[in-house]
């Protein structure tokens, strides 16, 4: 699921009353109890809130609310040169090497190459790539979501306030506080009301 089509929605114009946004990057597959609390207190301030997460899988129930979007990465973050190589590489490369051997060789010794060939392949994929990948991880997907933040249109439209809520989502939070400087933004999951950063503002 990614953003509803904001076609014919004009961003509100400069000293018209508008309604509080706030921006909430969430990039566990499963979201903490907080943070899905969090963002149901942010929609009963009355924001407009963007939720940036990797699935939207587990967040059905908040995605059915007025004045929710969400916006996913998993999809691009599958497609990063990184995985792809990783996959061509480690998994489908030796599953397609292991296929022709079974072939070549018959009967059980075939299907005892290709558990073996699976079970190195889940083994390196667990215990040393993804390792590797945590590392930089954040900063992929900091990528990813900055390519596509035209569909944020945080320019035209400014969010009051931008929450990081866990440690994969830092990277992206901290890019955006800096090119947002004016916006409050925090790792905290009990920021402060909406009304008094727009009172502020």
């Amino acid at each position: 699921m990614t953003f509803d089509d904001a076609a014919g929605k004009q961003p509100p114009t400069a000293g018209a009353s508008r309604t509080p946004r706030a921006l909430l990057l969430a990039f566990n597959h499963k979201p903490h109890e907080k943070v899905v609390a969090l963002a149901e207190r942010l929609l009963d301030e009355g924001a407009r809130l963007d939720v940036v997460v990797l699935s939207d899988t587990n967040w059905a129930d908040l995605a059915g609310r007025p004045n929710v979007r969400l916006f996913t990465l998993g999809a691009a973050e599958k497609r990063h040169p990184l995985l792809r190589t990783e996959r061509i590489v480690v998994t489908s490369g030796p599953r397609r090497v292991a296929r022709g051997l079974s072939r070549l060789a018959g009967g059980g010794t075939a299907s005892g190459l290709s558990r073996r060939q699976e079970r190195l392949s889940r083994a390196f994929h667990k215990r040393v790539f993804m390792k590797a990948y945590s590392n930089v991880r954040p900063l992929v997907l900091s990528r990813l979501a900055d390519k596509r933040l035209s569909e944020l249109d945080l320019e035209r439209d400014p969010v009051d306030l931008i929450v990081a809520s866990d440690a994969l989502s830092i990277t992206l939070g901290w890019r955006l506080a800096r090119r947002f400087p004016n916006v409050v933004a925090t790792t905290s999951l009990d920021p402060p009301p909406l009304a008094q950063l727009t009172a502020a503002a």
